[in-house]
């Protein structure tokens, strides 16, 4: 009996209404038991003119790869189980299900608590595309979700999505549902806190007694069963999800006796427990040795099946302490989790390999430092390939040792320490020239390469790469020549007077890499070319094709985080060009991907900072610190160039001179030898300002050389013809003119720099200007009931249901910062809690 939930079902059949015009993403959420299931399946049996397609996640020790996904493609076949089981990517399955959708399909997934990364991927992006086309994709979740599951949820389009929180039923209906049992139950509702599945379960229960958890209530059930109905039933206890019927050996009595008994439902050739709260029950009350038994029982039955999933038969290996059998079977589900981007998952498999072959599997031990690399897990990632070096250094394969080596530069690099990743590329480099002809001595020549072009070593990149590039011809290995025309190209187009030589040689680069599928190559010359035209060549008109490109490139792959670092260079290039609504989008969206690697907020971080800072928001110092951590990780002058200059910025605004000396002087000393001219004179300008002037350099570019020379209309009409109209403010703020000064002002004010206008105004005052326009007036600049851009966002935020800490990560902001915003935001609409802030939005949009 469904009691109390007329409104949530008057939700979602409204949203499967809606969806046949406009995408709608229906979030259910809510505690075990709370009915999530019950409600979308009564909702989903009045549907009879539409394809309802469901695929549920599993409780798996590490979950299968884009499990429920795969169930819905079985049941839709097409293009969408051609798109799984064919080597197409993340883009032919999200296709094949938006049209699926489109056509009026209903995608349900349940238990999203226990989804895998690949899986989530699919969700947020199927989420995001759906507010620009038809279809219904409902989503069940326990409260309780992981932050990575969270974060999905509150990424939607607000306008699509409909949110469904099933609350507890009341003693009223406690009470209806205890008297149609023929049950005297006052304590009822108390024991059971009104959870429908709880209350069904004790209902369940011998006359006269009330469990005192749903353990009990579940007890009750089994201990009326006879031996071979308790075997079936703990069976299916140990196997998460549905249980085969080809894996139970008893008769089909026993089985009749366990759905007669309520603890089983038969679901086509599968049993299935009606909530996995029971089969935990059942499964706590079996010992620990009778576990495993079982555990390797439904090892041996699922290994004869050719169509068993991977994760499956690891689960139960690791349940059952198998470990010849973990050995097995874990590399095997880890490439195949790796395959389908779920990269903790693939960690979590060599990590169950490793410990089975008792930590020095050679290969267990790549795996996990590879996949640890691949998820941001650097120190972890480091310590495999450590380990892994030992393992090689113990043995007699020294052709290993060196490329291990060159493997570990590599993720030392990306933990942020420099100095070692730069000595032990060297070493490699030492070890593998005693296999002159190798393909890891041309490899390690490249990565020590790229490392010196990282490090603005010119020179020594260009003659490793040269090196590379010759080598890998003569063995005729494609790979390391692109990896190595990158590193010498970029170098080539970074060190300044042969640019366009440098452009044609990454060029180069990406159209071989891309001719022989190796896109994160291909992207990386991308990425660089782009990257040094918006760093190096601001005045370049290309740099828009070159971002456009690179971004185009690294979405249709799929390689987020490169796609999450150019956003961040478009977001700075945005920002010079006066489009800080634009530029604030793209570094929100790229902090909305999580961290790839180490480096891949850096230019966001940077840019929200700075924005910030000049609006004279309060988190621009935490996020300035934020961008700055990141920087000296690296010890790049591409990072630590921008970074140290906006904190010049953010201290020269708050007038401490002293200050945007110190932060801005041991950057430039470290730009002063190196090839990034913008870099070393945007330091110089901050210097300047702050009261320590440098000398002049012949190849300083002249919109700062000017400004410095106190040629400020010079200065102006360069940055003008740039396209940078802060730039061009900074430099008319410095003016001996009056209304040049006042025309900064005009320009601070436009961009809704208030900081930087109010340290003008400043300013003037003290030269004695008398008439200094006040400024746009507060209440244009705010939102509804007084809201400013800040408190609406987070409004947004509050109204999908996201935490605080969710708030503090979407805005990259601190969780102290969301208390005073949210406390704010509740006064300005006048309520007095986040639930009722959703109505007062409401309201609001409808007297707009």
């Amino acid at each position: 009996m469904l009691l109390e939930r007329d409104r949530e079902r008057e939700i979602l059949s409204a949203a499967l209404t809606e969806s046949l015009d406009s995408g709608r993403v229906v979030l259910v959420v809510g505690e075990a038991g709370i009915g999530k299931t019950a409600l979308v399946t009564a909702t989903a049996e009045t549907i009879h003119d539409r394809k309802v397609l469901w695929g549920a996640c599993d409780p798996l020790i590490t979950p299968r790869p884009m499990g429920p996904l795969r169930d819905v493609a079985r049941a839709a076949g097409g293009r969408m189980q051609a798109a799984l089981d064919g080597p197409g990517s993340r883009e032919h399955l999200l296709a094949a299900a938006l049209d699926e959708l489109g056509a009026s399909a209903v995608i349900v997934i349940e238990d999203l608590h226990w989804a895998d990364d690949a899986t989530l991927d699919i969700v947020a992006l199927l989420g995001r595309r759906l507010v620009r086309s038809p279809g219904c994709l409902i989503l069940t979740s326990r409260s309780e979700a992981l932050p990575e599951v969270r974060r999905v949820l509150t990424a939607f389009p607000r306008e699509c999505v409909r949110r469904i929180e099933p609350t507890p039923l009341s003693s009223d209906a406690v009470s209806h549902l205890a008297r149609a049992a023929g049950r005297d139950a006052s304590d009822l509702h108390a024991v059971t806190g009104g959870n429908p599945f709880f209350v069904t379960e004790a209902l369940a229960a011998r006359t006269g007694e009330i469990p005192a958890s749903v353990r009990d209530a579940v007890a009750f059930r089994v201990s009326a069963l006879d031996d071979s109905a308790r075997e079936v039933v703990e069976l299916c206890a140990v196997v998460p999800g549905a249980t085969e019927l080809a894996l139970i050996t008893s008769d089909t009595a026993a089985i009749d006796a366990c759905i007669e008994a309520g603890l089983l439902l038969l679901r086509g050739e599968t049993l299935a427990f009606r909530h996995d709260l029971a089969r935990l029950a059942v499964e706590e009350g079996i010992s620990p040795v009778r576990r495993r038994e079982l555990d390797r029982m439904v090892l041996r039955a699922l290994e004869q099946r050719e169509d068993a999933d991977l994760a499956r038969l690891v689960h139960h290996a690791r349940r059952a302490g198998d470990a010849a059998a973990i050995r097995r079977l874990a590399p095997r589900a880890a490439k195949a989790a790796s395959a389908a981007r779920g990269h903790r998952q693939a960690l979590e498999h060599w990590e169950a390999a490793l410990q089975a072959a008792g930590g020095t599997d050679p290969e267990a031990l790549l795996g996990v430092s590879t996949e640890a690399y691949l998820c941001g897990r650097l120190d972890q990632a480091v310590g495999a390939a450590r380990a892994l070096l030992a393992y090689h250094e113990a043995g007699t394969d020294a052709l290993a040792t060196g490329d291990t080596l060159r493997w570990l530069s590599r993720c030392l690099w990306w933990a942020g320490q420099g100095q070692e990743a730069t000595a032990t590329g060297d070493r490699a480099i030492a070890v593998l020239e005693a296999f002159p002809e190798s393909r890891e001595l041309a490899m390690a020549l490249s990565a020590r390469s790229q490392l010196a072009m990282l490090s603005e070593n010119a020179q020594s990149a260009i003659e490793l790469g040269m090196r590379a590039v010759t080598l890998g011809r003569k063995l005729g290995d494609d790979e390391v020549v692109t990896h190595a025309l990158t590193n010498l190209g970029t170098a080539t187009f970074f060190s300044g007077p042969h640019s366009e030589r440098g452009r044609a040689l990454i060029e180069e680069a990406f159209v071989l890499a891309a001719g022989i599928g190796r896109d994160e190559d291909a992207v990386r010359a991308l990425v660089n070319l782009a990257t040094g035209t918006a760093m190096r060549r601001r005045d370049d008109r290309r740099v828009d094709d070159d971002i456009e490109r690179a971004m185009r490139f690294a979405r249709e792959r799929e390689l987020d985080g490169y796609h999450q670092y150019m956003l961040g260079v478009r977001a700075t290039v945005r920002v010079r060009r006066g489009d800080w609504t634009g530029a604030e989008a793209d570094a929100h969206a790229s902090i909305a991907m999580g961290e790839q690697f180490g480096v891949s907020q850096c230019p966001a971080l940077i840019v929200l900072g700075r924005l910030a800072g000049r609006r004279g928001e309060p988190q621009a110092g935490e996020l300035l610190e934020r961008a700055w951590a990141h920087a000296v990780e690296t010890q790049e002058l591409q990072r630590l160039g921008p970074a140290a200059s906006a904190r010049a910025e953010h201290a020269w605004l708050d007038g401490d001179l002293d200050a945007v000396v110190a932060v801005a002087r041991p950057a430039y000393e470290l730009a002063s030898g190196l090839g990034d001219v913008w870099a070393r004179a945007e330091l110089a300008f901050w210097l300047w300002r702050g009261g320590a002037p440098v000398p002049a350099r012949e190849d300083d570019p002249p919109a700062y050389a000017l400004s410095i020379a106190g040629d400020w209309r010079a200065a102006a009409q360069l940055w003008d013809e740039i396209g940078n109209p802060y730039d061009r403010a900074e430099a008319l703020s410095e003016a001996d003119d009056e209304q040049a000064r006042l025309e900064a002002l005009r320009i601070f004010d436009a961009l809704g720099a208030e900081r930087s206008a109010l340290h003008l105004r400043r300013r003037l005052r003290a030269d004695g200007v008398r008439r200094i326009p006040r400024g746009p007036r507060a209440a244009s600049k705010a939102g509804p009931a007084g809201l400013t851009p800040r408190e609406t966002e987070v409004l947004d935020l509050v109204v999908r249901g996201a935490t605080n800490a969710e708030i503090a990560q979407a805005l990259v902001i601190t969780p102290k910062t969301v208390d005073h915003h949210v406390s704010a935001v509740l006064g300005k609409l006048g309520v007095s809690s986040r639930r009722e802030a959703g109505a007062a939005l409401e309201r609001l949009t409808a007297s707009v």
